[in-house]
């Protein structure tokens, strides 16, 4: 069942998978095409209604490019930890 760390991800795929492994977001939050598409490649999983990461989705987190930063140079990933965490990064 290695195929969750090798089929292509989406741009959207790798964002969710990210957002998910620094666990900022609210399940329903997130696109959910991606998180179906991410569960059935056993990357991630909901354990007590709370996304995480399964042991197969460890290594292929690891693998993910950082985030695009966007037009402004800002990494929205960055920007929404800072958000979830109380820091004003303006």
């Amino acid at each position: 069942m290695d195929r969750g760390l090798k089929v292509p991800l989406s741009p959207n795929e790798e964002i969710t998978l990210r957002r998910v492994a620094y666990g900022i977001v609210h399940r329903e939050t997130l696109r959910p095409a991606d998180v179906f598409r991410l569960e059935i490649l056993g990357l991630i999983a909901d354990r007590n209604g709370f996304l995480s990461l399964t042991p197969m989705g460890q290594p292929r987190f690891a693998g993910v490019p950082a985030g695009t930063p966007d037009t402004a140079g800002r990494d929205p990933d960055v920007e929404a930890l800072a958000r979830a965490l109380g820091i004003d990064k303006r």
